[in-house]
């Protein structure tokens, strides 16, 4: 599982691969995009939105399967034990969410997979279960900056909103259990070290 001796880039190259779709569909899938797809209400909106909608979806997919390896695995105090119960719980809402606004669009909302790789992290402390689960919840915390500049539709870009700023506060919290300094800007919230 744990890849030892995994650099940083390793890690980074290896979870941009994991996440690259994802955070592609998210980010880039309005980029020119002048088609327009008509809606259950009438109204048309650009033909990105379901996949951007759906890249989100895997986002959330990922972060739940996350949060419950980190709390099968043993290596988590009883506090931080609660916060990942918590903070799965956000996700799996968000899950909930993506899919019925996905479903109210006409689309079909994305299956998680069965398992996710995450052996580009030694995970054999509760410091590199955090790490992980802080570079998750910034990958989607800017995935959702991104899809809030897309969106043309204000349901879905004030959810977008929402949920980024949840990914923001996970984020916080994590960075704060992992003893690093408190960021006074989201710019300055890093991914891990």
């Amino acid at each position: 599982m744990p890849k030892p001796g995994a650099t940083m880039s390793d890690r980074r190259l290896f979870l941009s691969a994991l996440m690259g779709g994802a955070a592609l569909a998210v980010s880039g899938s309005l980029v020119g995009c002048k088609k327009t797809e008509a809606t259950p209400s009438g109204d048309s909106r650009p033909a990105g939105d379901l996949s951007i909608l759906n890249g989100a979806l895997v986002l959330e997919h990922t972060a739940i399967y996350a949060y419950g390896l980190a709390g099968g695995s043993g290596l988590l105090s009883t506090g931080l034990l609660a916060v990942g119960g918590t903070f799965k719980g956000s996700h799996e809402s968000h899950r909930e969410a993506l899919s019925a606004v996905i479903k109210s669009l006409g689309g079909s909302p994305v299956d998680p997979k069965k398992d996710y790789d995450f052996s580009a992290f030694e995970l054999r402390s509760e410091a590199d279960v955090l790490r992980l689960a802080l570079f998750l919840e910034m990958k989607a915390a800017r995935a959702y900056q991104s899809a809030v500049s897309q969106f043309k539709t204000k349901s879905l870009l004030d959810a977008a909103v929402r949920i980024m700023g949840d990914e923001v506060s996970h984020a916080t919290v994590l960075r704060s259990a992992l003893g690093k300094a408190p960021a006074g800007f989201y710019s300055q919230i890093d991914e891990v070290d």
